[in-house]
């Protein structure tokens, strides 16, 4: 019996020691590999409140909120029309009321983490240039987003009606047009 009481006292103290080790134990990991992955900045892409303005023809504008919910700087490069194929441009607006002038922006959109670019009438939107076919109300349009890092989105944005915003557009070669389509 006194064997077996030994027994059982050193078999309960190998497991509390056991216990008291697994409890302190690190991951490692191994070199070069991260702790967490990172998300494409695609995916760390939120948007809010999309919307396109219904046109029959020329120029029309894409409107909503773009939030980066990740850590670093969502860079966006491009966007295209998925439902009807006409060039899309991204525009800055310069100016209130009718002196306000339109221009492509320069480089990548940037959205900083944790922050929202909004896209709205009279300051940055997305600019369809000469449709090729009409935006009509209650239907949607698809657009893609194109990220510096390969990444891709595809955002819903229901087409509405919409007057207002009559900005003039300042086209690379100086010339301004007036476009109250957006």
């Amino acid at each position: 019996m006194k064997n077996f009481k030994f027994a059982t006292t050193l078999s309960i103290c190998a497991a509390v020691l056991l216990t008291g080790c697994a409890q302190n134990t690190e991951t490692v990991t191994p070199a070069g590999a991260s702790e967490q992955v990172q998300n494409t900045q695609a995916e760390n892409l939120r948007t809010n409140e999309t919307w396109a303005k219904a046109a029959e023809k020329g120029m029309s504008a894409a409107f909503g909120t773009l939030h980066n919910a990740g850590e670093s700087t969502l860079e966006l490069e491009r966007v295209t029309d998925l439902s009807a194929n006409t060039v899309i441009e991204i525009h800055d607006t310069e100016g209130q009321g009718t002196k306000a002038v339109m221009k492509q922006h320069e480089g990548a959109l940037l959205i900083n983490p944790g922050e929202d670019v909004v896209l709205a009438p009279g300051g940055t939107h997305f600019m369809f240039m000469n449709l090729k076919s009409p935006l009509v109300a209650s239907q949607t349009s698809t657009l893609q987003l194109d990220f510096s890092d390969g990444s891709k989105a595809q955002v819903q944005f229901p087409i509405r009606n919409f007057s207002g915003a009559n900005e003039s557009y300042h086209g690379s070669a100086g010339e301004h047009e007036d476009h109250g389509s957006h």
